[in-house]
């Protein structure tokens, strides 16, 4: 049987309001009475029953966040990121998939409700959302990597999409390639990379064919499998591409699988380019250049947003809308440069 903040006051023969100021860190009890409840609840395993202090406090000390793959290195890195600002402020999280479904994101919206969740943090698959709207009415929300339109302002973590568009399309002009195809996706961060795709091509005079441009379908799980297929489209094009910018990591494996299948050579035939730098891009046959988003800095930042948000609505502060954008960094590896060539790479970089 757990223990009890009962078992602790019979133990040290002091009062229960005593032993559950010291555990809720009312500076009122002196220290040595401090340290007496705390070592004795560390020799009896005392653990918070933070459900029923829930029924107390009105918080479960827990956050909600939903994201389209769980099997994406991003998403996984901005999820550290995130239970590990939590943690410090005595808070847990709860993880879920929408699976790039808006059927089942609603539903995961509705169960994080149904667990008292104090904030929601959502990358949403939907570019409208009723859902999101009601959910923002009951919990402070916060968008994290996608952008909502036509809905109220809510709080935004994000990264700065263009300018992530403008590295990684200037450094595939600068390598010296001008066939650069772009195959991208559904949501706001696709869509404001290729913004800054055609800008950069069009400041540098280089023209876009419309078959170079590829837009995925709305399903991140399986964009790895989409795009090796629509490479290969690419690739019986004439003339070929010499260069393709990915809008995420998965997408850029997919294209280069395609690209090794057909013999050709990475980067001397064609170069690619991802946005993520997942951890193991440096492992990949052809190590992947990518632009880094910072995902862990994003799940902190997005911690720490809905934190403050929390502690606005309890306090009934006035709602103030609130936009992080991170800036992305460029990190060349041999998918463009070869590896003979590096260190003109990073000179670039620098």
């Amino acid at each position: 049987m757990a223990a009890r903040m009962k078992d602790i006051a019979e133990a040290l023969n002091v009062s229960i309001v005593t032993v559950s100021k010291v555990l809720n860190n009312d500076l009122s009890i002196s220290e040595a009475t401090r340290q007496r409840v705390l070592e004795c609840a560390r020799k009896l395993d005392y653990r918070t029953n933070l459900a029923a202090k829930g029924l107390v406090t009105g918080q479960s000390k827990m956050i909600g966040l939903i994201v389209p793959d769980l099997f994406h290195g991003f998403f996984a890195g901005v999820s550290a990121g995130m239970s590990d600002a939590l943690g410090e402020h005595g808070y847990g999280l709860i993880i879920s998939s929408s699976r790039d479904s808006a059927e089942l994101e609603r539903k995961e919206i509705r169960q994080m409700l149904a667990r008292n969740v104090d904030a929601l943090i959502v990358a949403s698959c939907e570019l409208q959302s009723a859902a999101l709207d009601s959910a923002a009415r009951e919990v402070p929300l916060v968008l994290l990597d996608r952008r909502i339109a036509g809905s109220p302002a809510f709080r935004f973590v994000g990264t700065d999409d263009v300018l992530a568009g403008e590295l990684a399309t200037q450094h595939l002009v600068d390598i010296g390639r001008r066939r650069i195809a772009y195959i991208g996706g559904a949501f706001s961060p696709s869509s404001d990379r290729e913004h800054a795709y055609r800008a950069v091509l069009s400041r540098s005079r280089i023209e876009v064919p419309k078959e170079y441009l590829v837009r995925l379908p709305a399903n991140e799980e399986l964009n790895h499998v989409l795009a090796e297929q629509y490479m290969k489209k690419l690739l019986a094009l004439k003339p070929r591409p010499d260069a393709v910018f990915c809008y995420n990591d998965p997408t850029a494996w997919g294209a280069m699988v395609a690209i090794l299948d057909a013999d050709l050579r990475i980067p001397e035939d064609i170069a690619i380019l991802g946005c993520g730098n997942v951890f193991y891009n440096p492992l990949m046959r052809v190590p992947l250049t990518s632009v880094d988003q910072n995902a862990p800095r994003l799940g902190s930042e997005a911690a720490e947003l809905s934190l403050r948000a929390i502690e606005e609505r309890l306090h009934k502060q006035e709602y103030v809308p609130a936009s992080i954008l991170l800036k992305p960094t460029l990190v060349v590896r041999e998918s463009t440069v070869a590896a003979g060539t590096r260190a003109k790479a990073k000179a670039y970089k620098a």
